[in-house]
This record gives C-alpha cells, sequence and structure tokens, in this order.
C-alpha cells in the first residue's frame, strides 16, 4: 500500500463522527507505532546483525515490514475508534496501552542503536 492510500485510510477513519475521547487513544497508538517503526528500520539498518525480533513482521524486508505494521496499526485504530461510542474504557485501554507498550518497544530499539555508538 502506497502512503497517499495509507493516509487517506487513516484521515478516513478519523474523521468519521466519533466520540471526543476516541481521538486520543487513536493517536496514542499512532504515535507509539509510528515509534516503533522508525526505531527499528533504524536500528535493522545501523546494527550489524539486527534482525526483526517479530515473526509476523520479520518477512518482505522493509516493504513488508513497513506493510504489515501500517495494516496492524489501522486495523486497531478501527477498533479503537468502534470501542469508543460503546465501550470506552476498552477504547482507552487498548489505545493507550498499545500507544505505552509500543513507545517502550521503540525505547528499547533506540537504546540498542546507542550501544553501537
Amino acid at each position: 500500500m502506497k502512503r497517499p492510500v495509507m493516509l487517506a485510510l487513516t484521515l478516513a477513519l478519523l474523521s468519521r463522527p466519533a466520540a471526543a475521547q476516541s481521538l486520543g487513544p487513536s493517536l496514542a497508538l499512532l504515535a507509539g507505532s509510528g515509534a516503533d517503526l522508525a526505531t527499528t528500520l533504524h536500528a535493522l539498518h545501523t546494527i550489524p546483525g539486527a534482525r526483526e525480533g517479530n515473526p509476523l513482521l520479520s518477512h518482505g524486508g522493509d516493504a513488508g515490514f513497513i506493510l504489515t505494521k501500517a495494516g496492524t496499526t489501522l486495523a486497531l485504530v478501527a477498533a479503537v475508534h468502534r470501542l469508543a461510542t460503546g465501550h470506552p474504557m476498552l477504547a482507552r485501554v487498548i489505545g493507550y496501552g498499545g500507544g505505552v507498550a509500543l513507545a517502550g518497544v521503540a525505547w528499547h530499539n533506540a537504546t540498542l542503536t546507542q550501544r553501537q555508538r
């Protein structure tokens, strides 16, 4: 999937009428996933012998990694949006919890690249 298509899908999801509270968890997921994506790619390209630890994301090189990561993130954002109206607490737990967990993974990736310097 090309960047403009991913951007259009993201904007379509975010432009749907939803409770104001659902935007924060969605943004947390997007931010955490983006940070994980960026730090993972940086680590894979700068650390000799580095590899992706998640077997679901380790196929297809950079393109496969990016597409799978984008697809799973968009699916989670869509789930958070759908849950926000009927189950707002669950939506917040998934959104903020996922964002924080992914930020932790990004932090770990960043510490790996710092050790290489």
